[in-house]
This record gives C-alpha cells, structure tokens and sequence, in this order.
C-alpha cells in the first residue's frame, strides 16, 4: 500500500513543477533532470544542500537586475541562511557569502521553456551522493558536473511561490 505522505510528495511536486517561472521575487530552486522529459527530482534547502523530502525545501529571494552595457539579465539569490554563491563549484547560501550574479540557460542547453540557472559558461548540477537523493536520505551537497558522478544530471529552475 502506497503511504499518503508519499502521494503528497508527488502532489507537492507537480504542483511545484507547474509553477516554474523566471528567477524573480520569492520562489524554490527545483532541480530539473537534464534528460527525458525532464522530472522534477526535488530541491534545494536554504542552505543550498539537494533534497527530494519536500518538507525540507528553502524559501529564496531573486534579485533581478540587467547589467549594463551589454542588458544580460543576472539575478542575485538569498535565503534564511544567507546570499547564495558558488564555492569551487559547489552551491552554498550561508552568511559571509558575497550574493553571486547567476544568469539564466538559453534553451537548447537546458530545459525547453524554462529558465535555468548559470554559473558562467557552467549550469548542470549534480552530487557524489546519490542523484536523485530519496526523501529519506539526508540533503547533500550539489556542484556543477564533473563527468564522474553516477545517476541523473540536474538543471536548477524557478518555482514562484
């Protein structure tokens, strides 16, 4: 027998998955698979760590903004646990962060439709862990794909709430 907090888990998702939109105001980091159709396999806690276990899901601002001259557009990322950055090629919010100017992913790169986030010339995401994680794992750390990890790669989008 199926558990109900199971179905409100995938309820929770495609709730969140309808709702991806442009990284602006108060919205979740989903995590996109780069292939098939591509599910929504979780999200990013405020700390920047990946988790499929809803209940743990952060809450970010994005700030979004043109830089001149050239009018690409950038946004900024914060969250409770502070402004969102790369470290190497890990994502991390904490404090004591400097807020990164992430840009977005033209389609065809990423996910038809969707704005992705962009580090660079750098987008795909995954962890040394298992990817996806399964809700009853622990978050664990994501960075921008070195080839050498095992199971699906991710895109990291915008859920507006």
């Amino acid at each position: 027998m199926v558990s109900l907090k199971y179905l409100l888990g995938f309820a929770t998702l495609a709730s969140a998955a309808r709702k991806l939109s442009i990284f602006r105001g108060t919205g979740q980091i989903r995590t996109l698979w780069n292939d098939g159709n591509h599910d929504d396999l979780g999200c990013l806690t405020d700390t920047g760590l990946w988790t499929s276990d809803e209940t743990l899901c952060g809450v970010f601002e994005a700030a979004r903004h043109n830089i001149s001259p050239s009018k690409l557009t950038a946004f900024t990322l914060t969250s409770a646990a502070g402004p969102c950055q790369l470290h190497g090629a890990r994502f991390t919010c904490e404090p004591g962060n400097e807020a990164y100017e992430f840009g977005t992913w033209p389609w065809p790169n990423s996910v038809p439709g969707v704005e992705c986030l962009r580090w660079g010339q750098y987008g795909l995401m995954a962890s040394f862990g298992r990817n996806p994680p399964s809700p009853a794992d622990p978050p664990q750390e994501i960075h921008m794909v070195s080839s050498i990890e095992e199971g699906k790669y991710v895109w990291l989008a915008w859920a507006e709430l």
